[in-house]
């Protein structure tokens, strides 16, 4: 072997290693909290004394999870299908029309992600304060799809920027609508970029903790009743639902991964 090669070869393996090194970091915080979950006892440590899944049961025995968990669910879906409808309107005004200020618009409708979240729930909980329906679903249904805006505009954006426009006018030019043409053959197409809009949309309001806690009343989402049963107890009911929540996510994840292609997206 040349000593080229050896070097290559080295350099390769140093690659690896450092690779390998930053995903344990990374995972380290997840694997630990996996451990507590499973642990035996009835406190929060690790390694685990003993194994058992005692406090996954426990999670379903409290009713406060329970409507923890159905409030969060609801108000994801209903903040991702709304965030949907507006991405794809949005979506085809910004791609297919030039009218002033558009650079403008998309850079409102992204600006959720650069904006800290602490700022967008205290904006919300001033202004709602104001108009006095700061505790209220519709205020946390506003600031939800909001949040998740950007996920649905910037996926549904690169789709039509995608999209061949001839295909629809040519189902046009053989007697379809706009809205039939747009619904048969645009939509089709469009429909992976859509999904993954939707999944990243449904992840992002599911867990939000940070701006949610600013509109909090007797209904409570599932990160923040997570956070309020920490303050108050330690034995490591928290740690098996935050872990159901991790393989919940990353199934959608692997799912999505596996059926539209995340990297083969990413990379258009």
């Amino acid at each position: 072997m040349s000593a080229g090669a050896a070097a290559s070869g080295r350099r390769h393996a140093g690659v690896a290693i450092a690779s390998l090194l930053v995903v344990l970091v990374l995972c380290f915080p997840l694997i630990v909290l996996v451990g507590v979950s499973l642990n035996a006892g009835p406190r929060q440590v690790f390694p685990p004394e003993g194994l058992s899944l005692r406090w996954y049961l426990n999670v379903f025995d409290r009713d406060g999870f329970r409507r923890a968990l159905q409030f969060s669910l609801a108000l994801a879906t209903l903040s991702t299908a709304t965030a949907l409808v507006v991405g794809v309107l949005a979506g085809i005004a910004i791609v297919r029309h030039r009218f002033p200020g558009r650079d403008v618009l998309l850079t409102a409708l992204m600006s959720p992600l650069v904006v800290p979240q602490v700022v967008v729930g205290m904006a919300f909980l001033m202004a709602l304060s104001a108009l006095r329906i700061h505790s209220s679903l519709l205020g946390m249904f506003v600031m939800h799809t909001i949040l998740v805006m950007p996920y649905t505009v910037r996926l549904v954006v690169s789709s039509l920027t995608r999209f061949r426009i001839s295909l629809e006018e040519a189902a046009r030019s053989l007697g379809a609508s706009p809205a039939r043409a747009f619904r048969l053959v645009t939509l089709p197409i469009i429909r992976p970029g859509m999904f993954a809009a939707g999944v990243f949309a449904f992840v992002s309001s599911f867990e939000n903790f940070t701006a949610t806690q600013f509109l909090v009343w007797e209904r409570t989402t599932l990160p923040i009743e997570i956070y309020g049963y920490v303050q108050t107890e330690n034995d490591p009911t928290a740690a098996a639902i935050s872990t159901m929540v991790i393989i919940v996510t990353a199934v959608l994840t692997l799912a999505l991964n596996r059926y539209i292609g995340v990297d083969a997206f990413a990379r258009r």
